[in-house]
Formats: structure tokens, C-alpha cells, sequence
């Protein structure tokens, strides 16, 4: 089953790849439509000037959400937009405790005021499941 959830991971990593290499400006509405994932509320953690996968895991981790100890990222500079400069950034990660969950998506927004700005702020977070019984592939709704 962990098989199956890290070739699922991986052809999902690989497609958004390719869309976005493919396309430049125009990403996947999977990267830019944040509705399609389940929002997760929270209070702001402080500005990050790392890299934007450091500060996704440094983010998560204040927010005390478990990443383990392997996460996968996927990185996708939007550039300008109304809200500012904008990156998305996807981590993934498999799930050991809990039965009914092989795996989670997170998707972070993460904004700085301008291209020149080193630190990221998070402007929006989102989370997918990979779930052990149903439909295969990631999705809104957690598993039941």
C-alpha cells in the first residue's frame, strides 16, 4: 500500500511538473484554485526568510502539523498577483498512525510584498488525502 501511495505521489509531483514547465505563466488550477483543498484555519506563524520549502516545514511545524520525517515538495513561484508575489508549495507526506489515511497533501501560499522581499508570509493553507478504501487519488474530504 505504501508502494502505491509513493508511485500515486510521485505521478502527481510529475504531472504538475510538467504542467507547469509546459505552460510557464499558466499552472494547473490544482496549484492556483485553492478551493479545490480543504482549508485548514490558523493564526499566522512569524515571516520565514528561508528557502520556501524551509519555511513551509517551519510554518507547519509551529502550527503543529506533523510533516514526518521524509516530506516531499513541489514548488511553484506564481510571481505577481493581487494579493503580492506569491509561491505555492506542496508537501506530502505518508501517514504510519492513523488506518484509514496512507497520505496527506498540504498546499501553502506563501506571499512576500515584493519580488525583492526575502521573507514569506502564509496567506493560505489547504490540506488533500490519500485515503486507504475508495476511490484512488487525493482528496477534499477526509478519509471515513
Amino acid at each position: 500500500m505504501k508502494k502505491t501511495l509513493l508511485f500515486v505521489t510521485a505521478a502527481f509531483v510529475v504531472a504538475l511538473s510538467i504542467t507547469a514547465a509546459s505552460a510557464q505563466e499558466k499552472f494547473s488550477k490544482v496549484v492556483t484554485d485553492a478551493d479545490r483543498w480543504d482549508a485548514i484555519e490558523y493564526s499566522a506563524p512569524p515571516e520565514c526568510s528561508l528557502s520556501p520549502e524551509e519555511c513551509a516545514v517551519k510554518m507547519l511545524t509551529e502550527l503543529k502539523i506533523d510533516v514526518g520525517s521524509e516530506p516531499k515538495f513541489s514548488v511553484y513561484p506564481l510571481g505577481e498577483t493581487n494579493d503580492g508575489n506569491v509561491t505555492v508549495v506542496f508537501v506530502s507526506r505518508f501517514v504510519d498512525d492513523d488506518e484509514l489515511v496512507l497520505g496527506k497533501l498540504f498546499r501553502l501560499e506563501l506571499e512576500r510584498s515584493d519580488a525583492a522581499d526575502t521573507s514569506y508570509s502564509l496567506d493560505g493553507l489547504g490540506v488533500m488525502f490519500q485515503c486507504m478504501n475508495g476511490p484512488v487519488g487525493w482528496r477534499k474530504t477526509p478519509c471515513q
